[in-house]
């Protein structure tokens, strides 16, 4: 029997098993590798190994370890055989019950029951647990003294009903005791293992060495033992740390988004994560998981190592009809559904597209067309993930009335209904009586407009073909009548008068918020400056003035006077001798920091007469250094300042087209620009940044190889930006074949190239779970000697490309990149 003395306790000093035989370093279960050809921690399973799914997965999971071997590599000897206390442990490793085992007490068996020092404890809480059974065990060992009953290899048959027992699926062997068995070699099982082997097999746990033998007496190596425990998952799920199970929400190159228990969880991918498929033996890719499917994600610090696809279900639900109407504003739609109105949220992250997968704004799907709304189904408020809308018939031109426009989109209002479009970036705006117009300069729900597009569907022309709306700024008020909306007016200069008056569609606005007219009587006082708009005798829009928005067109200092032009064409003259300055990066800045063709807020003082405050518009770029999602704070850098944080609780967020996104889209790393007005923070938006080398240069004209091997052209229509060091210039002739660099759309679309400036290190070594390069420091105070990495950097050695393993401790190398993200390391 065995005997286990809790009072007397000793201390037994042993490494922590792993599924190896022989002496070495024991590897982490969450070490995973980078060198190429590998899909698991051990270099002796390669890619293409008929186990490596559940050798990798067992590993990150902690339920197998492996050794380094004297050259460091990490090593599973797959085809060694597993002794039966090797295998004891393992399935306590597998159902969670390891960590339960007294390892100071001082434990004795049967002199024939021979056990290695380490392996007691576990063997002993394998008999209390049930995982097997005392007598038998100790039965088998007196038969056969001569070999240890730890030592022994463990066979087939032994193992599978380890396994069962460890799963829990005891009462199904023996259900299953008497049944007969589907291998040909049935008769060679041990009798008390039948009703097991039976019930591995019906539960898909275990397969015949060949279509009709189990080979029951045969020993059991290490990939076999982890494929058995693997499958065996399936029905017995456990905890393991660092894994969760759950729904794919989202999956983009870079991060995988997992619903569970009711919030998501983001994940960072990147070439070194393994993806699987539950019914299949080999890597899948990427692009083979299936999202709103299940998954498990088995992850370390927010990097997600091993992803599952778990079944071929999508938990989506799918509602047809017929679209009635959007309500842009609160972010729903109405839907005929069986002759009656359904409505349906959504957000900014919604796809909308045609039935032939084609993108649309929401608002140009039009009234009456068919529909279709899919929804998750996990979700106790189901979210809208997707409208899918009949095809819209294209049109060469359209006509209506200007409704806005915002990035690359314009609205109009046809009739009732508003379509929004595309405009090309070089879109084409024709207004009677101005030369080299805008889309800024359209008259919102004035203008009547005729948009030209093209076969892909793009506006490329504006056309105001009838403007009608009269606009005056700084206009005075002269009188107001209440009964008649009767308002009387002159021009900025006192001239001009004017006899107007409000409907009910007049748009009137003070410090941007709208007002009525019953709310607005009391500022309709004599005097006041306001800006107006009208048709004929009819005031379309009102708009109280406390500020001034403009582009600066001079400035007279003696006269203390500057004049703007203001977004609607209209030009003002405003004293400005007792105004301050902000700026987003001047400190005390002053009007002789202003210049011309700077875009302004002028705010007014009380009696409207004068500028207080100059706010001038500016754009600033920063690396991104992190995020607080929570407090929806980012904290940037760049070579002009130390490091800040700005507050963007209340600023739009968009990406590099112009679509809104939320915080938690931008990522460490990353490039933005954010708008000021002053020193006030009002829009951020990410910056799409290409990397790669030069291939070709000439005056209008340059090619790059990007990092993923694609020939990328840019032209200098819009002008160039080269950085190259501490000079910087407009002509490409600074730039040499074989320069690696960062290209950017900037504002006005000018392409800025920025030549990475190769910096000579000594490697010292690569960290495959941080993906940094580490180098020798410079000095005692060099704080900067790694380098971060991912799947597009390039490593050159002698001019071939080979993978970063190729580089050895004390190389001389040289780094390319940019904010300590190296794009090219070459010796």
């Amino acid at each position: 029997m065995t005997m286990q003395f809790a009072s007397k306790k000793i201390l037994i000093g042993a490494l922590a098993f792993s599924l190896v035989a022989g002496s070495g370093v024991i590897i982490p279960a969450s070490y995973a590798s980078a060198a190429s050809g590998y899909t698991t921690p051990f270099t002796d399973v390669s890619s293409g190994h008929w186990a490596e799914k559940h050798i990798a997965k067992l590993a990150l999971q902690g339920i197998i370890e492996g050794n380094k071997t004297s050259s460091g590599a990490a090593i599973f000897r797959p085809k060694e055989n597993v002794s039966q206390q090797e295998a004891v442990l393992m399935a306590l490793r597998f159902a969670g019950l390891d960590k339960k085992a007294d390892k100071d007490a001082i434990i004795g068996f049967p002199n024939s029951f021979s056990v290695s020092t380490y392996f007691k404890p576990y063997v002993t809480l394998a008999f209390q647990e049930g995982l097997l059974d005392q007598v038998e065990e100790f039965g088998l060992a007196a038969k056969d003294p001569k070999i240890a009953w730890g030592t022994k290899p463990a066979t087939r048959e032994w193992v599978t009903k380890l396994m069962v027992r460890a799963i829990q699926q005891e009462e199904e062997a023996v259900r299953l005791q008497n049944t007969a068995s589907t291998f040909a070699d049935a008769a060679q099982i041990t009798s008390i293992y039948k009703g097991y082997v039976n019930a591995a097999s019906k539960l898909e746990l275990v397969k015949g060495v060949t279509a009709d033998k189990f080979v029951p007496k045969a020993n059991v190596d290490r990939a076999s033992l982890a494929t058995m425990f693997s499958r065996a998952e399936k029905l017995f799920p456990v905890a393991y740390e660092g894994q969760v199970n759950g729904i794919a929400t989202k999956i983009t190159d870079t991060q995988i988004t997992v619903y569970s228990d009711k919030k998501e969880i983001n994940y960072t991918i990147n070439s070194d994560t393994l993806f699987y498929h539950y019914n299949t033996e080999t890597p899948i890719t990427r692009q083979q998981l299936l999202e709103y499917g299940d998954v498990t994600v088995i992850a370390k610090d927010g990097k997600a190592l091993y992803v599952e696809v778990k079944g071929d279900k999508t938990y989506t639900k799918t509602t047809s009809g017929t679209l009635d109407r959007v309500i842009a504003d609160e972010k729903k739609l109405y839907v005929w559904i069986n002759n009656k109105p359904v409505e349906f949220f959504y957000n900014d992250s919604v796809v909308v597209v045609d039935t032939d997968g084609k993108p649309l704004a929401l608002t140009s799907i039009k009234r009456d067309s068919q529909i279709s709304i899919v929804q998750d189904s996990f979700r106790d408020a189901p979210a809208t993930l997707k409208i899918i809308a009949s095809t819209q018939a294209s049109a060469t031109s359209l006509k209506g009335t200007f409704y806005g426009a915002s990035g690359d989109l314009i609205t109009i209002k046809e009739g009732t209904s508003l379509v929004t479009k595309l405009m090309s970036e070089t879109v084409n705006v024709e207004i009677d009586g101005f030369v080299g117009a805008t889309v800024n300069e359209l008259i919102k729900e004035a203008d009547q407009v005729e948009l030209t597009l093209n076969a892909e569907d793009v506006v490329t022309k504006v056309k105001v073909v009838n403007r009608n709306v009269k606009m005056l700024a700084g206009a005075q008020i002269v009188g107001y009548v209440y009964d008649k909306k009767l308002l009387t007016i002159v021009d900025a200069n006192g001239n001009n008068g004017e006899a107007l008056y409000f409907t009910d569609k007049t748009r009137i606005e003070f410090s941007g918020n709208t007002l009525s007219l019953a709310s607005a009587t009391n500022l309709l006082t004599a005097n006041r400056k306001i800006v107006i708009s009208y048709t004929g005798n009819t005031i379309v829009s009102l708009q109280f003035l406390t500020k001034y928005t403009g582009t600066l067109v001079s400035m007279n200092s003696s006269g203390n006077l500057m004049n703007i032009r203001l977004d609607n064409g209209a030009t003002l003259s405003l004293p400005y001798n007792t105004a301050s300055v902000e700026h987003s990066t001047i400190a005390n800045a002053t009007t002789s920091d202003l210049r011309t063709g700077d875009k302004l807020t002028l705010d007014l003082n009380a009696n409207q007469d004068r500028v207080s405050t100059i706010k001038v518009h500016s754009n600033a770029q920063y690396e991104v250094i992190s995020v607080d999602v929570n407090s929806k704070k980012i904290r940037v850098k760049n070579a002009m300042t130390s490091p800040l944080e700005i507050n963007m609780m209340d600023t739009e967020l968009t990406n590099e087209a112009g679509a809104k996104i939320s915080i938690d889209q931008i990522t460490p790393g990353s490039l933005i620009s954010v708008s000021y007005i002053g020193r006030q923070v009002v829009g951020a938006r990410t910056l799409a940044v290409t990397y790669g080398k030069v291939q070709s240069i000439s005056a209008n004209s340059v090619t790059i190889v990007d990092l993923v091997g694609q020939t990328v052209a840019y032209n200098g229509d819009a002008g160039f930006v080269i950085v190259k060091g501490a000079t910087q210039g407009t002509a490409t002739s600074l730039l040499t074949v074989g320069d690696y660099v960062e290209v950017q759309k900037l504002e006005g679309n000018k392409t800025q190239l920025t030549v990475a400036v190769g910096e000579s290190r000594v490697f010292t070594n690569f960290n495959a779970t941080a993906s940094q390069v580490w180098t020798e420091k410079t000095t005692d105070a060099d704080n900067r000697n790694y380098f971060n990495v991912n799947s597009q950097t390039k490593y050159i050695l002698n001019g071939n490309s080979v993978s970063v393993t190729a580089f050895k401790s004390g190389d001389t190398i040289t780094i390319y990149g940019f904010r300590n993200y190296a794009i090219a390391i070459v010796k």
